[in-house]
């Protein structure tokens, strides 16, 4: 299946006294807390549009589309693909440049709902805030994460299993192998990821919203941190639900062409 066109400073303060790095065993977030910049998971296109001209009405708001490419069968050029649909919303500075947030929307044949944002460009140019005051407005948006090191706090959605996580430590795993486009492959590779320290959840689709802050620097004020809200079982289920209705198409594709197959004339 192919996509076309266009995812060591120490805890200080009162407030953030009770953070350790270590995990809870029951995540205690509601999703209902859980969005960036006001957008949550399951908005609409145009819900998530509103929110994020709430929080900046100056952003560029970029609309991609995308279409998946198939072939009609073995020995068949690839020449079909699916009508065009919402892939994601590239949101940009007003006068254009990095991107500030990617909200991506599930695909065909699941109703384009958001399933993860992502905020690559947390940047602070003036007047960047310390460290603890960048912590502490995490915790007055979100509450206690289940997860705290001194670069990185995450949630996870209350009542939801972790999805995955190192077997040192149980932290949840939440690095490059579970964006938003490798979910899927992370899950299909199990052993290879188990190889590799990491326990997977036995049914993806039964995994929930996960939560991530993170910055690279170690001391000193924060001058730039990243932000994603994926919903690991929401993607998984999509992948997978597009993969089937691809694979559909692609089945009544050869169908057809075989109905219009000639013998030849020997």
């Amino acid at each position: 299946m192919q996509r076309r066109a266009a995812l060591c400073s120490t805890l200080v303060g009162a407030a953030l006294a009770t953070l350790t790095p270590a995990f809870a065993q029951t995540a205690s977030t509601p999703a209902a807390k859980m969005d960036i910049a006001g957008v949550r998971i399951g908005m609409t296109e145009a819900e998530a549009r509103a929110a994020l001209m709430a929080f900046d009405a100056s952003m560029r708001i970029i609309r991609t589309t995308s279409r998946y490419n198939y072939a009609a069968g073995e020995g068949r050029p690839e020449d079909l693909s699916t009508p065009e649909f919402l892939d994601r919303l590239e949101v940009q500075p007003a006068r254009g440049g990095f991107e500030l947030f990617i909200v991506y929307f599930a695909t065909p044949p699941s109703e384009p709902r958001v399933i993860a944002i992502e905020r690559p460009n947390l940047a602070h140019m003036q007047n960047p805030p310390t460290q603890q005051q960048f912590r502490a407005s995490l915790l007055a948006k979100y509450g206690q994460p289940s997860f705290a090191e001194p670069h990185q706090l995450v949630w996870e959605e209350v009542g939801k299993p972790r999805c995955t996580f190192t077997r040192r430590g149980n932290r949840p795993y939440v690095g490059h192998e579970l964006s938003r486009n490798r979910i899927v492959p992370t899950f299909q590779n199990e052993r290879r990821y188990q190889s590799l320290g990491l326990t997977l959840a036995s049914d993806p689709a039964a995994c929930g919203q996960v939560l991530t802050y993170s910055y690279d620097i170690w001391s000193g004020p924060v001058r730039a941190a990243k932000a994603s809200l994926i919903d690991l079982g929401a993607v998984w289920s999509s992948e997978i639900r597009s993969s089937q209705w691809v694979n559909g198409l692609k089945a009544e594709a050869k169908r057809k062409a075989d109905a219009q197959a000639q013998a030849p004339k020997l």
